[in-house]
């Protein structure tokens, strides 16, 4: 894991782990304070390898700190660029990066970020690949909608890639 700055702490949701041979590290979110007055902003350069180490999307985790800050949010996948509306100390994001851990990457059952999405009918539900564990997510707040308009999204360019798809030897559509 490549590190831009900042320093490397222990995956952990809202109780720390304190074990020095933890073996699922991050980097410590960090924000950079840009403008002034009503334009202020708060721009985070590793939402990336923050986002990476917790095999999660950056504009997901970037969604998540408006929701619960109630401030607008951009992510440029482009530019690799995180903005949060505001001004915000590197204390609030990293306590608002351990209620994230807490609630979309810790498995509920064995408490270790090992999980990863499943959805089935408008339902997220955590996979975890260390117990075999599948428990759902707290429906009720706001970036389960995020998620689920994610994954249609991201459905539906899967869908229309397979439409495409042509045998190559007899010119017939492969669906």
């Amino acid at each position: 894991m490549v590190v831009r700055g900042g320093m490397i702490i222990n995956i952990a949701g809202t109780t720390p782990v304190d074990d020095p041979e933890y073996r699922y590290k991050m980097p410590a979110v960090f924000g950079k304070i840009e403008g002034s007055g009503n334009g202020i902003k708060t721009a985070i350069p590793n939402i990336s390898d923050v986002a990476t180490s917790l095999h999660r999307d950056p504009g997901e985790v970037n969604k998540f700190f408006g929701t619960e800050l109630g401030a607008q949010t951009r992510y440029n996948a482009d530019t690799d660029r995180a903005i949060v509306n505001g001004a915000h100390t590197d204390a609030v994001l990293q306590d608002l990066m351990h209620r994230y851990i807490e609630k979309f990457v810790l498995c509920p059952t064995c408490g270790l970020p090992e999980t990863d999405y499943k959805i089935k009918s408008g339902v997220i539900w955590h996979k975890c690949a260390a117990c075999g564990a599948k428990e759902m997510v707290d429906m009720g707040h706001k970036l389960c909608n995020y998620i689920l308009a994610e994954d249609k999204k991201g459905g539906k360019k899967g869908k229309k890639a397979d439409k495409d798809k042509v045998c190559i030897d007899c010119a017939q559509s492969l669906i």
